[in-house]
């Protein structure tokens, strides 16, 4: 244990010691919060009032069971509030997945930077064990992750109260937390193994501008999973960031949802839910929490242990 906190310990300190990296990380991530949610969000909302009011119309001179519609009463002139609660809430919870990555990218960094300068040969020859070693970085980025990832989720839940949208509440931020530490875990485990197949610095720029380009479409930040072809989201389907942004967005939207589409068919929140990506589905199933839960929670134990195994052979074969 004295190990794992000594690594972890020196890993912070190296990390914050660069104060400009710091300092234009947490830039970064201000700048997209604002963009994504000031200008994406104005042109989202407006696709998502355009929709209510063709329910509308469809809604007019028909007559549908109540057990078919959604709770709570029909109220058009608060479509605007609820669709930019429904729009902002959405990309949140995309955003928070983002910036985890980039956080976790930011702290593994420093694995090649040991690599190239020859400062992993030193503990290779410590007296600790290679999980001790792996637990040790994949931990301080976990640490990093979750820490931006609430800093995001604070900051725009701000922006989303500012402009007239609704703060969310104590149970819903619990929920939240479980997700961003249980996402935080997964993708960092993937992270570290893909991270260290890097020896050099360059190597590991080459494999960061992938995953920043990547993330975006797995998470559907870029283009909504539910305009993919359907071969592209099985894939995607089975991918722990993917489940994990998906399972994010469920949560965030949950109560702006039901707000915005109240009193209309049911059937409308199962096709926004699609198209949108707040759900996918593997042919006619839709992956349900504990599904969910195994994928993340086992990718993350599995490239954990391929890691440690990897390790392994690099001490091997730098000897």
């Amino acid at each position: 244990m004295k190990a794992l906190n000594a690594i972890i310990r020196r890993n912070f300190l190296v990390y914050l010691k660069d104060k400009e990296n710091v300092f234009y990380t947490l830039l970064s991530m201000l700048i997209i919060i604002a963009l994504m949610l000031i200008f994406l969000g104005d042109m989202n909302v407006g696709i998502v009032k355009d929709a209510l009011r063709h329910m509308d119309e469809i809604m007019q001179g028909s007559t549908i069971p109540t057990e078919y519609l959604v709770t709570g009463s029909r109220n058009p002139s608060l479509d605007d509030a609820n669709a930019r609660t429904l729009v902002l809430s959405l990309i949140i919870a995309g955003i928070t997945i983002v910036n985890g990555i980039s956080a976790s990218m930011g702290m593994l960094s420093m694995m090649s930077w040991d690599e190239e300068s020859g400062k992993l040969a030193s503990y290779y020859v410590a007296p600790i064990s290679r999980a001790v070693l792996v637990s040790g970085y994949v931990i301080s980025a976990i640490i990093l992750s979750v820490f931006f990832s609430l800093i995001t989720v604070l900051v725009s839940e701000i922006i989303l109260v500012i402009t007239g949208g609704t703060l969310m509440s104590i149970t819903l931020a619990l929920k939240v937390l479980g997700l961003i530490v249980l996402n935080s875990f997964s993708t960092t485990a993937f992270l570290f193994f893909l991270t260290s197949l890097a020896r050099t610095r360059s190597a590991y720029s080459g494999i960061s501008t992938f995953v920043y380009t990547l993330s975006g479409f797995v998470t559907g930040m870029y283009v909504p999973l539910g305009v993919l072809p359907a071969i592209v989201r099985k894939v995607l389907a089975f991918v722990p960031m993917t489940q994990g942004s998906v399972w994010m967005r469920k949560v965030f939207t949950m109560d702006a949802v039901n707000a915005a589409f109240a009193g209309l068919p049911k059937e409308a929140i199962n096709e926004y839910y699609e198209i949108t990506g707040i759900e996918i589905k593997f042919g006619d199933t839709v992956f349900t929490p504990w599904m969910q839960f195994t994928i993340m929670f086992g990718s993350g134990v599995l490239f954990m242990i391929l890691s440690v195994v990897m390790m392994n052979k690099k001490n091997v074969r730098d000897r």
